[in-house]
């Protein structure tokens, strides 16, 4: 079974975040886009 990734917002994304808190999602499998939540180690 393969899943399609999810494109959470085509354009620029601004947010206020602490350094070293967050990681980026570019798998497009996190259900927590823009951020990761480790889904990409299941696959």
């Amino acid at each position: 079974m393969t899943m399609e990734p999810k494109i959470s917002k085509k354009g620029p994304c601004v947010m206020e975040m602490q350094p070293g808190k967050y990681f980026w999602s570019s798998c497009g499998h996190s259900a927590i886009q823009p951020f990761c939540d480790g889904v990409h180690n299941k696959l």
